[in-house]
């Protein structure tokens, strides 16, 4: 069997950074806690909301991963006041 060769070149996106919410398609959501290399190996330290951690190696994280979206929070809305 062939030994594994790292994809070196994974760059991070944009919105992928310590203290982002993620929503991964396997685990759920969770927190990132690190972006950076192990072993020369680009990855992401998750903290799931089910109380795991893992560390992913990017180049298999991300085809499935997302920035977890925001919740939306319902706003009181005054409408049709009478003025006096």
């Amino acid at each position: 069997m062939p030994e594994w060769e790292p994809d070196l070149s994974v760059e991070p996106p944009a919105w992928m950074v310590e203290g982002a919410r993620v929503l991964h398609d396997t685990f759920g959501s969770g927190t990132v806690g690190r972006v950076a290399t192990y072993k020369d190996v680009p990855s992401v330290w998750v903290d799931f909301d089910d109380g795991q951690t893992k560390a992913l190696a990017l180049e298999f994280a991300l085809p499935h991963m997302s920035p977890e979206p925001e919740k939306r929070t319902k706003r009181k809305r005054w409408f049709g006041r009478d003025a006096g």
